[in-house]
């Protein structure tokens, strides 16, 4: 399987209501603003800004659901992966209803091979947001790495269903089906095209393959 990486939406700090009290769901006005200025830094890839931003999040309304993952999402993406899990264990505790935090979570344990970790968190991921793409993406390679093979392309198959323009999902579906017994060639070859129409990089060893069995007339 081709190396992935995650591609997370940040999710918006909820609007607070009137006459609201200070509780740790409590989202004051300079808090949202200061939730604004870190997604427009993620955005261009300011890690540093996007951090200050929503640590600012955290202190203005401390346990904010949303502030913990988009917290947790920034030291991920910067690299700090044992302080990106403890921010979105916090999320995911607070909430069991946080696709988000447990998507992440799922990407964390399989980068470092954590193939149970991984399957439960992504599991957890796809029951709580299932029109995720990358969701079920990632579920997929997992069980594919754990060898259940028939499991695996379901998911990469939904993946593909809810985002045609996927090239990892149509990528790692078409690697899946060259592992059948006998290889699902002309099945294989469709989505690998289609992987490489959006961008995916080219992968010598399936191009051999497909060449080797060249398409029926």
């Amino acid at each position: 399987m081709r190396a992935l990486a995650a591609a997370l939406i940040l999710a918006s700090l909820p609007a607070a209501k009137a006459q609201e009290s200070p509780t740790p769901d409590f989202v004051p006005t300079i808090a949202k603003e200061a939730a604004a200025e870190g997604n427009a830094a993620f955005a261009r890839k300011d890690l540093k800004t996007a951090r200050k931003a929503y640590e600012k999040v955290l202190d203005l309304a401390p346990g904010n659901l949303l502030g913990l993952v988009n917290l947790g999402v920034v030291e991920f993406t910067a690299g700090n992966t044992a302080r990106a899990e403890e921010l979105l264990k916090r999320a995911a505790r607070s909430r069991l209803e946080t696709p988000a935090a447990w998507l992440t979570l799922g990407i964390i344990y399989m980068d470092q091979e954590k193939p149970d970790e991984a399957l439960a968190a992504l599991t957890q991921a796809a029951l709580y947001d299932p029109s995720n793409a990358r969701a079920h993406n990632f579920l997929g390679v997992v069980m594919g790495r754990k060898g259940w093979t028939d499991a695996a392309q379901a998911e990469l198959r939904r993946a593909v269903e809810l985002d045609p323009a996927y090239a990892d999902a149509q990528y790692n579906l078409a690697a899946f089906y060259l592992e059948e017994k006998p290889p699902a060639i002309e099945l294989a070859r469709r989505h690998y095209t289609r992987a490489i129409e959006l961008g995916a990089e080219p992968d010598p060893a399936i191009e051999k393959v497909l060449k080797s069995d060249p398409p029926k007339p």
